[in-house]
């Protein structure tokens, strides 16, 4: 579980620290008591080896042209009536990058040097987007803080890192593991690995003026204790009735 504090302020532009857990579960015991299969391990490992060998095809793609994520996408605004732009979203550079990488038969040629049938031939179409997605994620993290690095001036020490292809979450979106602890109780033990990033968010002001901001509305009343709904360019995503399950009789 994440737990967020601001820590300072620097150029307009909060700084603080976001800590997390992460629990892996250890298990020393013989396969007839549950402990760790063998052969399945070796398919375990096998997989995983094709699926960063995917991945890393499509960070070094994302790489190559990072321009993209910059791209700004036009469309018609319900709210306002009237057409505004957004950032492109990760939806739209999947597509893009299945257009450029996967040959189909409408369309055979990818873009030179990067066929991804070549490279991970037989990859099934719902393991290709999801590393798609990871990659995308992966490079978009590290393109934003790369730009908060240049921003603040640059200097040598605390350049972020290139993303790399591993799928391990302690490596995943910029968050840094530290010493890890081991929990040991009566019938189980785990490796206790806390992490921590670095957590930037701007002023109100200044994210009131993003035209892609998310915003999240309370309104308490009668019949329910309250309504929550979630708005995005002018649309309600999502809207959630909470009940007070008769705590108000008891006031």
């Amino acid at each position: 579980m994440s737990s967020p504090f601001l820590a300072q302020e620097n150029n307009g532009i909060s700084m603080g620290q976001a800590t997390r857990t992460t629990k892996l579960a250890l298990n020393f015991g013989s396969r007839t008591s549950g402990g760790m299969n063998s052969a399945k391990r070796v398919y375990l490992d096998t997989t995983v080896t094709i699926l960063n060998r995917a991945r890393a095809f499509y960070v070094d793609f994302f790489l190559a042209h990072s321009e993209k994520f910059a791209e700004r996408v036009t469309y018609f605004s319900d709210k306002h009536q009237d057409y505004r732009e957004r950032s492109i979203s990760a939806d739209e550079l999947l597509t893009w990058a299945e257009f450029c990488t996967v040959p189909t038969k409408n369309h055979p040629c990818p873009l030179e040097g990067w066929n991804f049938h070549i490279s991970s031939p037989g990859c099934p179409t719902v393991y290709r987007r999801s590393v798609i997605k990871d990659a995308i994620g992966k490079v978009r993290a590290y393109l934003s803080n790369l730009k908060n690095w240049e921003e603040a001036g640059g200097k040598k020490k605390g350049k972020p890192g290139l993303p790399q292809a591993k799928n391990h979450p302690l490596k995943e979106e910029g968050w840094e593991a530290q010493s890890p602890t081991l929990v040991v109780r009566p019938k189980q033990a785990a490796l206790h690995i806390p992490q921590v990033k670095e957590v930037r968010a701007k002023k109100v002001k200044e994210r009131k003026s993003d035209p892609d901001l998310v915003t999240v509305g309370i309104d308490l009343n009668i019949k329910n204790l309250a309504v929550i709904t979630v708005r995005h360019h002018g649309l309600i995503l999502k809207t959630v009735f909470c009940k007070d399950h008769g705590l108000d009789q008891h006031r």
